[in-house]
């Protein structure tokens, strides 16, 4: 039975994650933390990305090739682009797409790097298990899909939001560093993924570095507990995803 590998950037992330799957043995490997865990017989593995799209795309090389995992979550916190939404709210993408690449010159799409496309679509199947787990939930947060928005940026100026609204129709549901090279790394080597984001901030609402700052565990706590569920279903149900 192939692992299911989920994913965290950030450090209060990855532990909101070790603490819904407290057993766990830890390696580390060309300076990296992998922990393995499990339900049952289904082995998880959870790893520490690190910020940006390079650090994310080199976890996932990594992940990928010593693990072989059968689907990869990426789990976290993003910044709000929609007035409608709030400070933890979820963000379930169906595509994702880079914010800051432009070929256009090229004849390419804006966003869109050369040799792949335009936008990288996460796993129906998965989503089916999510949407199932939302409904067991008494209470569960406003879940916004849609597009997700990656860059190499804290989005939180006014020039960048306008940017991301006019070259997207304001398509963009939520903004983050490492979902486009999640994405497009799992997408080019044929691993079905999931992103799953609770909103620590809203852009052009308060002080984002603020609102980031203060919501971040709350966020990172949210989006664990949600992804503890959505494993335990996939386990049971389907474990390859």
């Amino acid at each position: 039975m192939k692992p299911i590998a989920i994913v965290a950037a950030m450090p209060q992330e990855r532990k909101a994650l070790l603490h819904v799957f407290p057993e766990y043995k830890e390696y580390v490997h060309y300076n990296t933390c992998m922990f393995e865990t499990a339900l049952g017989e289904q082995k998880i593995i959870i790893v520490e990305s690190g910020v940006g799209k390079v650090n994310a795309a080199c976890t996932l090389a990594l992940l990928l090739s010593d693990f072989d995992p059968c689907c990869v979550i990426n789990t976290g916190s993003a910044g709000g682009m929609q007035p409608g939404q709030n400070i933890l709210d979820i963000v379930v993408p169906d595509e994702v797409v880079y914010t800051d690449v432009d070929v256009t010159p090229l004849g390419f799409e804006y966003g869109q790097i050369l040799g792949s496309p335009p936008r990288f679509k996460s796993c129906p199947n998965l989503h089916k298990h999510l949407n199932a787990v939302l409904a067991e939930i008494d209470a569960p947060p406003a879940c916004h899909r849609g597009l997700l928005g990656s860059a190499d940026s804290f989005i939180y100026k006014e020039s960048q939001i306008e940017s991301i609204k006019s070259n997207f129709a304001d398509q963009v549901q939520c903004v983050e560093m490492e979902g486009g090279a999640i994405a497009h790394v799992c997408s080019r080597f044929g691993v079905p993924f999931l992103i799953l984001r609770a909103l620590s901030d809203v852009p052009n609402r308060g002080d984002n570095a603020m609102d980031f700052n203060t919501f971040l565990p709350k966020a990172a706590a949210m989006s664990a507990q949600i992804c503890l569920k959505l494993v335990q279903r996939i386990a049971l149900n389907s474990p390859s995803a």
